[in-house]
């Protein structure tokens, strides 16, 4: 009853100083819908990129010996701030990171700075809780960041609370340093693979318990990580860097699902542990943005960062006609091959995948959009596809054709599937994602963050059945530490983006009664690491489990 809430007196309890706070008006389920705004009068923007500062003495972490070059160091602060998602709803409270280049107060995005990684070029980041010590309402002012994608020891992973013997949480006016080496998995094996890590990537919250309540506050932001193949210069031909859209032409959009109540502040409903829905939808923290384009290729790496909802998008036309792109990658990092012509992406809770669009095809004046055509009514998931859905993007096509050096080429980032005889050689394991009671379980227990369902040896091949059981809810399940390579989906192969030897992912969509088996390697750090299903409210009650590297 403690870890499910102090519920018939309307309070939560805090799971690591044993604060309680009430949840405000604007916190319950019965609130009406959202105010009406009008769509596509906010232009999209982009987070700045996160700035450096100077060399601090990290606590409690270091770099790897195998690090050759020296760190580059940043300091991110945990604040409130008031900002306007649409110009027809007053400031909305939100919480997020701000660079501490930044004066307080003058925070121009509701997400976090976006940071820029080139492999093997370690970083330091120290995180500064400045989140209000009286605050009230939903979310919890107590901090733990996950570098969600990130190949790293598990002190700076984000691990959710106390247990393995770790203690990442720190509350207001505490801080945590982070270490990020960004060297390829395998480095401590003198077998470094290079073809995993490069990848779209975010950072966000993951407080035990609380995690779906401080990312829908904002708690979020981008980690792009580069390489010498992927190298954010589509100017650069220099045989290596494939000359992928870059600078302006490479836009990270997270599409998110929120609520707000007539005074424009966030609405969430404490009690919802099946996935709470919103009737509002943002790109890149706005609601239903423009942006204008120029008539060349554009990269558009998506993530869904909602809580539950999952998307099925598409680029139209005004009269629906659907628009061709080349989808180039997955939250695993840029696939082996393009898949061409592909007129729509599915999404599930903490998905990414990347796509080239060409509006050169377009003339000046042309009128396009990103629209959502799944439809989902609660948190069980998706029931269906419409035949025109909700438009969550405009895009206004401007100016003279470009010159466009860019390319998308027929081989990105190769490499090979994994063999029978690895296959064979690996421990298997089976993880039953279910629900129970009303709240959720694997292998038909709760979170316990003091005990490892497994023990996994330390770079050994390891098969992970991952099956739903769950009476026909949906579960995006993601798994901390490394990519998975997908073998089988219901006993055959898994659809294109995600079949070993074409893509590598970090969330698994377990549709109703799936199953999908997924290899790894756990390489290079020891340590506790968790695994759990992405729709938060899933998450925070309790579809989490923690495993042991040795």
């Amino acid at each position: 009853m403690l870890r499910m809430g102090l519920i018939g007196g309307g309070f939560t309890l805090l799971p690591s100083r044993n604060v309680l706070a009430r949840p405000l008006d604007s916190s319950l389920s019965n609130s009406p819908g959202s105010p009406p705004t009008t769509p596509f009068i906010t232009p999209l923007t982009l987070p700045p990129k996160a700035r450096s500062v100077a060399a601090f003495d990290p606590v409690g972490t270091a770099l790897p010996l195998q690090s050759a070059l020296p760190p580059t160091y940043y300091h991110l602060i945990e604040e409130e701030r008031f900002l306007k998602v649409h110009p027809e709803l007053p400031p909305t409270r939100l919480w997020g990171y701000r660079d501490a280049n930044v004066p307080a107060g003058s925070w121009p995005h509701a997400l976090g700075p976006t940071f820029i990684g080139r492999a093997e070029h370690p970083l330091f980041v120290r995180h500064t809780n400045q989140l209000p010590t009286n605050h009230t309402g939903f979310g919890v002012p107590e901090m733990t960041v996950h570098l969600h994608g990130g190949h790293h020891e598990a002190r700076s992973d984000g691990f959710p609370g106390p247990g393995g013997g770790l203690s990442p949480v720190f509350g207001p006016g505490e801080s945590y340093d982070y270490c990020y080496p960004l060297l390829p998995p395998g480095f401590s094996t003198g077998e470094p693979d290079k073809t995993d890590q490069p990848a779209t990537m975010w950072y966000h919250d993951h407080l035990l318990d609380f995690t779906s309540q401080n990312v829908y506050r904002g708690l979020a932001g981008f980690f792009l990580f580069q390489d010498q193949i992927d190298g954010h210069d589509e100017n650069l031909n220099d045989g290596l860097n494939l000359r992928l859209p870059s600078g302006e032409f490479d836009v990270p959009l997270i599409v998110q699902d929120k609520r707000f109540d007539s005074r424009g502040q966030l609405v969430f409903d404490i009690f919802n542990h099946d996935g709470f829905l919103g009737d509002k939808y943002l790109v890149n923290g706005a609601i239903q943005p423009f942006m204008e384009v120029k008539r060349r290729k554009y990269r558009f790496r998506v993530l869904d960062g909602s809580n539950a909802r999952f998307y099925e998008l598409f680029v139209v036309k005004p009269n629906g006609q659907q628009v061709a792109f080349d989808l180039i990658g997955t939250e695993g990092g840029l696939m082996s091959a393009p898949i061409r012509n592909r007129t729509s992406i599915f999404l599930g809770s903490a998905e990414r995948l990347e796509i080239v669009v060409d509006f050169a095809q377009f003339d000046a004046g042309d009128v396009l959009y990103l629209e959502n055509r799944l439809r989902q009514d609660d948190g069980r998931g998706p029931n269906g596809t419409l035949d025109q859905g909700v438009r969550l993007l405009q895009f206004k096509v401007v100016g003279p054709p470009l010159a466009d050096p860019s390319q998308v080429p027929d081989a990105l980032r190769p490499f090979a599937a994994i063999t029978q005889a690895e296959i064979a050689a690996a421990t298997k394991r089976r993880f039953v994602f279910k629900r129970r009671h009303g709240a959720w379980v694997i292998n038909d227990e709760f979170v316990d963050l003091n005990v490892a369902v497994a023990s996994v040896p330390k770079n050994t091949p390891e098969v992970w059945e991952l099956v739903n059981n769950g009476g026909g809810w949906w579960h995006p399940i993601h798994v901390h530490l490394e990519f998975m390579h997908v073998l089988k989906r219901n006993g055959q192969l898994p659809p294109l983006e995600e079949r070993d030897g074409r893509g590598k992912k970090d969330v698994i969509n377990l549709g109703p009664n799936e199953t999908v088996e997924v290899f790894f390697k756990f390489r290079d750090y020891a340590g506790p690491w968790v695994f759990h299903c992405h729709n938060l409210e899933h998450e925070d009650a309790f579809m989490m489990a923690r495993f042991d590297v040795l």
